[in-house]
């Protein structure tokens, strides 16, 4: 008996509860209504916010280092199959909250001296900033909240001008050092040519010679293709020491400590950069024999294309697994100069074994008469110093090209948006309203069980 008792006051008579609430509905009524007109008044009182949105499209090509890096590389006709480090729609992102383009924003924006004086980057970006990318896309939205339409206008498309004001100061800096070596190193080559192309002038009018014999013609062509390739890797090389300046110095003021992280010991960069110095003394090889036409040229050049490209993504690889705590801007200055410092060693081995064919293929000089050798001497120079000047130039000009290109990796698609006066963003009004009624239920329930136990127990 007293068992079934008990079930029976661990059961709920519904009947009985709906009947007790009917008894209580004025209570239960009452407690609706004042949740339901709390929440109403606290939909009015709360401050409203306004919501601006700017559309954004960021292309994830190479950097714009590496890109300027590509451009010098292509200057001398070199192609290192793209750029090297990827940009990604996340990495902008977190860009965006960076101090140098909301710090700005967050002067203009109304607070009280108190608040201006507490209220960090964190703070900001979680009250008035909502930053997303609609996936598998370029595209990221910038959303800004503000007190007023104006406010929230200002701020979103403060940061997408500011975003882009950054990109574009990142981009000068990067190409800044290579920019400056090559204005300074074209003006020598031109002295060096104009000084050259005087002396085989001058050596031609005087022995009456304008034109090599077969033997002399043949081994010049062959020494000019060793002496081209020689000259492109060595300015390569100035050029990439520039560079390399450039981002340390960088790098050196974002974090210090990254300047002592090196990819030596990695095995598959060693491999890769052993199989790129092969791959262009064959080249060379080839070029003796062939022209650009052939298509054993062209599989040289593709292969060594291919092993370049293959290169640039080892060093990311290996830069991505020991950088998953640095920024996107020290993550990508580590890249270049990993990526610089590698390459600067390839093609200092590359430049060894080049001049040590040389050196072998100089060896036919000895069967030329004093006359030929001179004039041979005095060809080559000119030839030399010519393609420096010409490879200089033209890197110079892609480079500039480069720079402005890289400016335009940023696109705003739609500025932001001005929103209307009496449409606010925040708060919902009928979603609080909602959330009260509903919560004034729940209470006047709970209310109606408490009053059922005591009654009939439970």
């Amino acid at each position: 008996m007293d068992i079934n008792n008990a079930k029976d006051n661990d059961t709920i008579d519904l009947r009985k509860l709906f009947s007790l609430m009917l008894e209580k509905k004025k209570i239960v009524i009452a407690i609706i209504v004042i949740c339901t007109l709390i929440a109403t008044i606290v939909a009015f009182v709360l401050p409203k916010s306004y919501q601006s949105t700017t559309l954004v499209r960021v292309k994830s090509g190479g950097s714009s280092a590496m890109a300027g890096y590509a451009a010098m590389a292509a200057g001398f006709g070199i192609d290192i199959g793209g750029a090297g480090t990827s940009g990604s729609p996340e990495s902008y992102m977190e860009l965006m909250k960076s101090r140098e383009v909301l710090n700005p924003i967050m002067e203009k924006v109304d607070l009280t001296d108190e608040e201006r004086e507490k209220i960090k980057i964190e703070d900001f970006v979680k009250d008035y900033l909502e930053i997303t990318n609609v996936k598998k896309t370029d595209l990221i939205t910038i959303s800004a909240y503000g007190k007023t339409p104006e406010e929230a206008q200002m701020i979103s498309q403060g940061v997408a001008d500011n975003f882009l004001a950054l990109m574009t100061k990142l981009n000068k800096e990067d190409n800044s050092s290579v920019l400056k070596f090559l204005d300074e190193r074209i003006k020598i080559a031109k002295e060096e040519m104009e000084t050259a192309e005087n002396k085989l002038q001058a050596y031609q009018q005087e022995h009456k010679i304008y034109a090599p014999d077969a033997q002399t013609k043949s081994i010049l062509e062959n020494l000019n293709n060793y002496d081209t390739t020689i000259a492109q890797l060595q300015a390569q090389t100035d050029g990439n020491n520039a560079k390399l300046a450039g981002v340390t110095s960088q790098l050196e003021q974002q974090n210090a400590s990254l300047l002592e992280y090196n990819v030596s010991d990695n095995t598959n960069i060693g491999n890769i950069r052993e199989s790129i110095v092969n791959k262009r003394v064959e080249l060379v090889g080839l070029q003796q024999q062939f022209t650009d036409e052939h298509p054993d040229v062209i599989r040289a050049k593709e292969e060594l294309n291919s092993l370049e490209k293959s290169l640039t993504d080892e060093i990311a690889k290996a830069v991505n697994s020991q950088s998953v705590t640095l920024s996107p801007v020290q993550s990508s200055l580590l890249k270049d100069k990993i990526s610089t410092e590698v390459q600067i060693s390839v093609n200092n081995a590359s430049l060894e074994a080049l001049k040590a064919k040389q050196a072998e293929a100089q060896e036919n000089i000895a069967t030329l008469s004093a006359d030929s050798v001179e004039y041979m001497r005095l060809s080559r120079e000119a030839n030399i110093t010519g393609q420096v000047y010409t490879s200089l130039v033209q890197n110079y000009e892609q480079t500039r090209i480069q720079e402005a290109k890289d400016s335009m990796d940023i696109q705003i698609i739609d500025a932001a948006d001005l929103p209307k006066e009496d449409m606010p963003a925040k708060p919902n009004k009928k979603l609080i309203v909602v959330v009260g009624f509903v919560l004034g239920i729940m209470i006047s329930f709970g209310y109606t069980l408490y009053n059922y136990s005591k009654r009939y127990g439970l």
